[in-house]
Order: C-alpha cells, then sequence, then structure tokens
C-alpha cells in the first residue's frame, strides 16, 4: 500500500510544481516586473515616490473605487461579510502583536503592529487579484480593499497620533475624509439607483481609474528603490510571519465561520495575503516613528511574498 501511495504523492507533487511555476510566471512576474521597472528607475534617476503616492491618493484610487463600486452589482454580493472579514482579520492580528510586544516601548509596538497587521491592498492587490482571479473579482476586491484601508487609518493613524500626544479626532477625521473613503457613498447611492453618469465624467474617471494599478505598482518599485534593513533579522521574520502566514490564516477562519465562499472569499484572502503596506512607512514618516525599520518590512514582505503569493494562488 505504501509503495503506491508513494509514486501518487510524488505525482502530485510534480503536477504542483508547474502549476506554482505557471502562477509565478502568469500573475507575479508582470505585476512585480513593473514594480521592478518603477525600483530601477529610482535607483538610476533617484526619483522620489511621494509626488505618484500624493496623485494616487488625490485622483486615482478614489476614481477606481467609485468605478468599481458604482456598477449596480457591486451590492449584490456578502457585502457586510466581506467588510466584517477583512476587518477583523486586521483586528485580531493587530491586537496579537500588541499585546505580544507589551514589554517594548511603544514606538516599537506601533510600527510592528502596523507592519504586521496592514497589507499593501492598494498597490500590490488589485493587480494580484485582476491576474489571478479575473476582473470579475474587483468589486470584492475594492469592498474588501475599503475594510482594510478604514482599519489602516483607524488603527495606525490613531495609534501614531495618540503616541505623539495627538488628538483622536484628528485621527478620525483623517479616517473619514480620505478621499478613496469618500467615494464610497457617491458610489453606493449610484449602484443602487443604477445611475449612469453624462459621457465626459464618465469618460474622466475611466481614464484615472485605468491609471491606478500601473501607477501605484510604479510607486512601490520607487518606495522599495528607499528602502533597506534597518531592523534585526528577528524582528522582520516576526513581522513576516504575520503578515503573510498569519493574516491568510486567520482571514480563512474567519471566512469560514461568516460562511463567505467563492470570489467574495478568494478576493479577500489575496489581499489579507499581501505584504506589508507602503502606507505605514508613510504614516510612520508623518509622525516620526522608526521610518527605517516600516521601509525594511516593506521590502522583505514584498520579496517573501513572492513565494507566499505563488503557493496561496495555487491552492485558491
Amino acid at each position: 500500500m505504501n509503495q503506491v501511495a508513494g509514486p501518487r504523492r510524488d505525482a502530485v507533487t510534480l503536477r504542483a510544481v508547474p502549476e506554482l511555476l505557471r502562477i509565478f510566471i502568469d500573475v507575479l512576474v508582470p505585476v512585480f516586473g513593473v514594480a521592478g521597472a518603477g525600483y530601477a528607475a529610482a535607483r538610476i534617476a533617484k526619483l522620489d515616490h511621494r509626488p505618484l503616492a500624493t496623485l494616487a491618493y488625490w485622483l486615482l484610487a478614489p476614481a477606481f473605487i467609485f468605478r468599481v463600486l458604482s456598477d449596480p452589482t457591486a451590492l449584490d454580493g456578502p457585502v457586510l461579510d466581506m467588510i466584517a472579514s477583512s476587518m477583523v482579520t486586521v483586528s485580531v492580528v493587530w491586537i496579537a502583536i500588541w499585546f505580544g510586544l507589551r514589554r517594548v516601548p511603544a514606538e516599537r509596538k506601533v510600527i510592528d503592529a502596523m507592519s504586521s497587521a496592514m497589507g499593501n491592498v492598494g498597490n500590490l492587490g488589485f493587480p494580484v487579484v485582476l491576474f489571478a482571479l479575473g476582473e470579475a473579482a474587483l468589486t470584492a476586491a475594492a469592498i474588501h480593499f475599503l475594510a482594510v484601508t478604514t482599519c489602516i487609518f483607524g488603527f495606525g493613524v490613531t495609534a501614531s497620533s495618540r503616541l505623539r500626544s495627538g488628538s483622536a479626532l484628528t485621527a478620525l477625521r483623517r479616517v473619514v475624509t480620505t478621499p478613496a473613503i469618500l467615494a464610497v457613498p457617491a458610489a453606493f447611492v449610484a449602484a443602487a439607483t443604477e445611475s449612469t453618469l453624462p459621457t465626459a465624467p464618465d469618460r474622466f474617471i475611466g481614464l484615472l481609474a485605468d491609471a491606478m494599478i500601473p501607477v501605484m505598482l510604479l510607486t512601490l518599485g520607487i518606495q522599495l528603490a528607499s528602502s533597506h534593513l534597518a531592523a534585526g533579522w528577528r524582528r522582520l521574520g516576526l513581522i513576516t510571519g504575520a503578515k503573510l502566514v498569519v493574516s491568510p490564516l486567520v482571514f480563512m477562519a474567519v471566512a469560514a465561520l461568516l460562511g463567505l465562499d467563492g470570489i467574495p472569499r478568494d478576493a479577500g484572502l489575496v489581499l489579507a495575503a499581501m505584504p506589508t503596506a507602503v502606507l505605514v512607512g508613510l504614516i510612520g514618516l508623518e509622525f516620526d516613528l522608526e521610518t527605517e525599520v516600516a521601509s525594511a518590512a516593506i521590502l522583505v514582505t514584498s520579496v517573501v511574498a513572492m513565494g507566499t503569493l505563488s503557493v496561496l494562488l495555487a491552492v485558491v
């Protein structure tokens, strides 16, 4: 019996290897290739990622969110379950890291919790979902994106501002005035009423939305070009394990409890497995936290994610 089982297991393993290679080449190489182009350009021309990041933050992301969520089918799925699954996942990982590091300085807790819980769902998440799951999954990805982004601002900005004696009211204002979040009510109204925009504004929003994915990937690459390993490997290992392994496992457990399946679950799972968000570095920079640690976490988790995402996409 064991002699039969052994060759069968070997055959399954051999079939899995080409599938992982295909996913890596067809899905991840184009995505990381564009980010790599941004990295190379930044190294050669000394580019600054902040103008592109600001452009994406104020114009491209809200246009993309509005276009995706204003579709009349956007409200057809389990919207509340998708929001809950992503928010609970971020919250669980954040709380676990926060209390696990209760004896370390507060600044380290804030940076490590943000780096471990908050994924790059915008710059990297959307293109991976698009190539891996298809255009039909972008609506679900947008809903998960909003949930994660709200948590990033809610947890990250609140903790950072309170650490620097800031106001919790200021943090709340930052959340509700985020351009991508401001676009949501208008998008949902358009979806609920099945309204269509006139040709000119529709094309205007469409052009901005189409630019979001390539610009965000280039921004990621430019950001990575300024990153360096300024933290210890043990600390980076904890962040990487929490972000790339624990986070998707938590999401799977929460999704199972909520009965979430199909594209809504798969899109959220892929986003839960994203590396550390570039936004973590921007928040750290604004509040004068350990930005070199955030940059190192973004770099290391992005590199390791090329392998972990290949395995995850092979089983989704």
